[in-house]
């Protein structure tokens, strides 16, 4: 029980987020980049910024982090992800209730049919 919990909290933690450009795959391919939306930009000189997209332009994409106006040229850019933990919270407490029904499921079915059982053997002697 505890090793099926411990993966599961793994399986969420890794899928927080979900990649959605790749300078190293799809160079100049900002299709899946929609504004109005979150997300993480992670640059050459390896600095993340967390931002909501306000624009796209030819150069850089242009967007906002706590009121502040932030612009990034799309050369300095090695990857842009969406957050996703709400999704993974979600789906790691489904997995969680599910397992927990399924092993009291299991506990009650078994005792039923070790009564079943005694009746049965008890009838027959």
């Amino acid at each position: 029980m505890k090793r099926i919990l411990y993966a599961l909290v793994i399986i969420s933690i890794t899928s927080c987020s979900s990649l959605k450009y790749s300078a190293t795959e799809n160079p100049d391919n900002y299709k899946n980049i929609k504004a109005g939306n979150k997300y993480t930009f992670h640059q050459t000189d390896g600095s993340k910024t967390p931002m909501t997209i306000s624009s796209i332009s030819k150069d850089s994409i242009i967007g906002s982090k706590k009121n502040e106006r932030i612009s990034i040229a799309k050369t300095n850019i090695t990857e842009i992800r969406k957050d996703r933990t709400a999704v993974a919270v979600v789906a790691t407490a489904g997995g969680v209730a599910a397992l927990t029904t399924m092993i009291i499921v299991m506990s009650k079915a078994t005792d039923v049919l070790a009564d079943t059982a005694a009746a049965f053997g008890s009838g027959l002697n």
